[in-house]
């Protein structure tokens, strides 16, 4: 079954990945822009989406899906993980089958509204795609910065080798030299 667009849909990025990228990303850098309203809505804005009415935020549920999104990037670099499942249904979304299968937003209109149901949708798309074990995240403590590997076979680990996988490989050294 296709998933399509909603009904009114939302410029988003050439690829759901790179939402869902972004979004991840977020709280990456300093600022964190789930901290920040206004920021959040200048970086949605940024990113193409539709100017949204009214101040309501619900920053919680947003940090909740970013930690998820992370979550499940980090599951396909073969990090166990634990994912919080009840943070999704918090989302009031719903299958549409006419016009094509889509899903659509049945909640508020507000900022958190319109983000997680793209960030949602995004992820029921990408994650039907055979490139879906590609989207992963840093499993370098501290970093979990969520990329799409692109290297031939698959087998990127590390946001940056120079850095996270250096530090992992420097540390998994000392621990193996203090075990003989």
């Amino acid at each position: 079954m296709m998933v399509s667009m909603p009904v009114n849909p939302i410029p988003l990025p050439p690829e759901d990945e790179d939402l869902l990228a972004a979004f991840a990303n977020l709280g990456h850098g300093e600022p964190d822009l789930l901290d920040d309203p206004v920021g959040l809505r200048s970086w949605w804005s940024d990113l193409g989406g539709s100017a949204i009415p009214g101040r309501s935020t619900d920053l919680e549920l947003l940090r909740a899906l970013r930690r998820s999104v992370r979550a499940l990037a980090l599951a396909n670099n073969g990090v166990d993980v634990e994912l919080e499942e009840d943070t999704w249904e918090a989302i009031p979304l719903r299958l549409v089958l006419t016009g094509g299968p889509h899903l659509e937003s049945t909640g508020p209109t507000d900022l958190t509204g319109t983000i997680a149901s793209a960030v949602a949708s995004a992820l029921v798309r990408s994650s039907a795609r055979a490139t879906w074990p590609r989207f992963k995240a840093c499993p370098g403590p501290e970093c979990e910065f969520v990329f799409r590997d692109r290297t031939r076979n698959g087998s990127r680990r590390w946001c940056l080798m120079s850095e996270c996988g250096n530090r992992a490989k420097g540390a998994a050294f000392r621990a193996r030299a203090a075990r003989d």
